[in-house]
């Protein structure tokens, strides 16, 4: 017979540049029953590449945001934990700089990212939480909040972030009164003459989200002229 403590602990990976803070993800992970896997170390150029050994050694993965600093790796943890979700393994990105960063490098993968948790926010209970609700997000088990729906998207205004062209818009199916920063990469490069003030567009959105944070933006397509009888204008 087989007791549950002699079951082996499911090993989840943990990614981040920074050892201090690896090691305190570490301890709450063994806290909530799991056996922690350090990468905070190498020089990863190839996204697919650190995907390939954290699925080969672990079955999920807690990923920091930012792993450029010391040189782990020249992506955000955002796009890793996208490239795990396209490949079935349950993961959560974890950051410090969620104002920063959600409107440009972390929005261009929300889609794929089930679980973002700021560094407050992370202890063992939230942690396995997370872990969880990943799975089940994997498995077909999509929560309200991040089911998309086909929604009007108002162009408000055109920007630059980073050396980047940005959008800042309105979304009336989530709140007519609050505008929401995405990359314009999401958008087809066919439409980009379209990101024009008060344009307006169709898009895949999870409208159900709680925060703007959790706002993921896909599908785009062009909207038709506002008619005062069609309830959109």
């Amino acid at each position: 017979m087989t007791f549950l403590q002699d079951l082996p602990k499911k090993k989840i990976a943990i990614v981040d540049d920074d050892r201090g803070l690896a090691e305190v993800t570490a301890w709450d992970l063994e806290d909530a029953g799991y056996e922690p896997f350090l990468l905070v170390q190498g020089n990863y150029t190839n996204v697919n590449e650190l995907a390939s050994r954290i699925i080969e050694n672990t079955q999920g993965a807690v990923c920091d945001h930012r792993l450029s600093n010391s040189g782990l790796a020249n992506f955000y943890g955002a796009e890793l934990v996208a490239a795990l979700y396209d490949r079935k393994l349950p993961s959560l990105l974890i950051t410090q700089y969620t104002e920063m960063d959600i409107s440009l490098s972390i929005r261009k993968w929300r889609r794929k990212i089930p679980v973002l948790l700021s560094r407050e926010q992370a202890d063992a209970s939230s942690i396995a939480k997370g872990i969880e609700d990943s799975k089940l997000e994997l498995c077909g088990n999509v929560p309200s909040t991040r089911k998309s729906h086909r929604t009007i998207v108002r162009i408000s205004n055109i920007d630059e972030e980073s050396h980047e062209r940005v959008v800042d818009a309105f979304i009336p199916g989530w709140n007519p009164h609050k505008a929401v920063r995405f990359p314009a990469s999401l958008v087809p490069e066919q439409l980009w003459d379209a990101l024009n003030p008060n344009a307006r567009l169709f898009a895949r959105v999870n409208i159900g989200a709680e925060t703007s944070d959790d706002l993921y933006f896909e599908q785009f397509e062009l909207a038709p002229e506002p008619d005062d009888d069609d309830g959109l204008a």
